[in-house]
């Protein structure tokens, strides 16, 4: 039988692993061992995490058009530990960028670019806008309202510049996003960029053991405290990586994952926004626009990227002190504090920007929506076609088609006819009764300069109309609802006698243009049964009947486009949609 170090030698014998290991624990550390030095190691666990975690979901991940978002939704709320896998790969791309920036800025400070460092430097510099990179074609992928938005802005801006349209569109895949857009951001984010990024950390790493590690010591003091990088480097650099693992852990616990937003829809006015680590270039579009844009989105990004590679070049101080690299320290501080400024106005400007804040709010209700209605299952036309597993999906699209120019239902509408938000409730009753013109109800429709004249219902201000006789009315317009309606909106008997009462006493004339018995017809719609679905499906059928509008109705004659069950839905959709507690 082999003994362990006749197995070592056979192995170290064929492979030379094993020597390369012990060569590599017995490498001396210049300056002796610190945690400053275990940059690399962090960004080198962090990426072998990123590409376990990034073999796992490619597993569940489908990169098409149709199916990415359905593909991430299953992933994130029905896979066990799903939102967790998601999440972590998330936030460990976060970690790639900070940590990227952090050891380009550590390396500035300690004088790690200078001669003859010219490669250890720059591709510190690449690594780290590799780790941007990464971290950007995968905020893509999942494929949602915001990373459409994203790609968008993006694009738009890499056509605006000079010879920048041919590379949008080979990006693009053509003039559209589609599955080609996808499929070339997928291959960028899981081959050409990690492909790269081992190609870079290796040539970096090699830079570290033929120069060694970084010190601000004198060359004699840096050799004086050099020690082997096992064990003492080793664990700083395990501590390192297990403090970062650590952080990740927790941060993907408290957020539980990371956002996911919903399809994009058609007539989405999601505002989207770049990633927190692009802010500022996004901010600098503010104060460059029409011919002047490539100053920000070329020249001034092109001049500071070429700032840093040349900085071996730029610093000609005679020693690494502090003191005699001011300049260039000076240099590459303007340049960061000039970063976070933007960043910090951007973020302010988004704070305070309500519109913006609306939007976001609605589209976070809208991916809480879809990612409930894709646990049923995703159609084959993936994205927005999630939506048909709503029941009331027909409903929806019927409304969108034949009513929302005209009206509102959930604040989302034209303003031409009615606003159905809040309908039927006490509030709306109220409102409409003390004045009919107003452009929620019936001031906003169009009429044509032959029309006849007509002034419609006249207002009910407070001093001819008090409150206490107000309510009463509507109680019993209520109750006129059907029993149905009435119990739903839990009707006040009492009240609605005494509003019945002041109806009949003819005491505001309320009598004198609407019939409240069925079938009789009057100068304004019979209110029997209104707010009701039988109410609501007559009107859509003929709203110009008899016992309706009449000659003064201005709405199509729906009866004669859409099906009763059609107009059924339409009823339905409008009652639920107006539901609201305490009504």
């Amino acid at each position: 039988m082999l003994s362990l170090q006749q197995l070592q030698a056979w192995v170290d014998q064929r492979t030379g692993a094993i020597s390369a290991f012990r060569q590599a624990a017995q490498r001396r550390v210049p300056g002796g061992a610190k945690l400053w030095n275990a940059f690399p190691s962090v960004l080198l666990f962090l990426f072998a995490q990123e590409v376990v975690l990034g073999i796992v979901m490619a597993m569940y991940y489908s990169p098409s058009a149709a199916g990415a978002w359905a593909s991430v939704a299953y992933l994130n709320d029905q896979v066990t530990l799903g939102w967790f896998l998601r999440g972590l790969h998330h936030h460990t791309s976060y970690a790639m960028v900070i940590v990227g920036a952090l050891y380009v800025g550590y390396l500035v400070i300690v004088g790690g670019y200078r001669r003859p460092r010219e490669v250890y430097w720059i591709s510190a510099v690449i690594i780290a806008l590799l780790c941007i990179g990464m971290a950007l074609s995968g905020s893509l992928l999942p494929w949602d309202e915001q990373a459409l938005g994203r790609i968008a802005v993006e694009t738009s801006i890499m056509a605006s510049v000079p010879g920048g349209e041919p590379q949008r569109m080979l990006l693009v895949g053509g003039k559209e996003f589609g599955n080609f857009t996808l499929l070339r951001l997928y291959s960028f984010h899981v081959f050409v960029l990690p492909v790269l990024f081992t190609a870079l950390l290796l040539l970096h790493r090699r830079q570290v053991v033929r120069h060694g590690e970084v010190s601000s010591l004198s060359a004699d003091e840096a050799r004086a405290r050099a020690v082997r990088f096992f064990p003492h480097q080793l664990f700083w650099d395990v501590l390192a990586m297990t403090l970062v693992g650590t952080v990740l852990l927790i941060a993907t616990v408290n957020t539980h994952g990371t956002e996911l937003f919903g399809p994009l829809v058609s007539g989405s006015k999601f505002q989207a926004r770049p990633e927190w680590y692009f802010l500022f270039l996004n901010q600098l579009l503010h104060y460059f626009e029409g011919p002047a844009q490539i100053i920000g989105t070329v020249i001034l990004p092109g001049a500071a990227v070429s700032f840093l590679v040349a900085l071996p070049w730029v610093d000609r101080a005679e020693s690494s002190s502090l003191k005699a690299r001011a300049p260039v320290l000076a240099g590459v501080g303007l340049l960061m504090a000039g970063i976070v400024t933007l960043s910090a106005i951007a973020v302010a400007r988004d704070h305070n920007d309500k519109e913006y804040n609306k939007g976001v709010a609605q589209a976070h209700k809208f991916a809480e929506y879809t990612r409930e209605l894709a646990k049923a299952g995703v159609l084959p036309e993936g994205g927005e076609a999630v939506l048909q597993n709503d029941p009331k999906y027909q409903a929806i699209t019927l409304f969108k088609e034949h009513c929302q120019n005209c009206h509102t239902v959930a604040g989302e509408g034209g303003s031409e006819a009615p606003d159905f938000s809040d309908y039927n409730s006490r509030a709306w009753l109220s409102a409409l009764i003390r004045n009919a013109q107003d452009p929620r109800f019936f001031g906003g429709i169009k009429r044509k300069p032959t029309d006849p004249k007509h002034e419609g219902m006249d207002p009910y201000p407070a001093k001819d109309l008090p409150d206490a006789d107000l309510k009463a009315l509507v109680e019993y317009c209520l109750s006129l609802s059907g029993e149905e309606a009435a119990k739903a909106a839990h009707v006040d008997a009492a009240l609605a006698k005494k509003g019945a009462d002041l109806w009949e006493s003819g005491t505001y004339n309320c009598s004198d243009c609407h019939e409240v018995t069925e079938g009789e017809t009057g100068d304004a719609p019979n209110l029997f049964g209104h707010g009701s679905k039988a109410w609501l499906v007559k009107t859509i059928t003929n709203s110009s009947a008899n016992d309706l509008f009449g000659k003064d109705a201005k709405m199509p004659k729906f009866g004669q486009k859409l099906t009763p069950e059609q107009m059924g839905q339409l009823a339905d959709y409008i009652i639920e949609s107006a539901q609201k507690p305490n009504n």
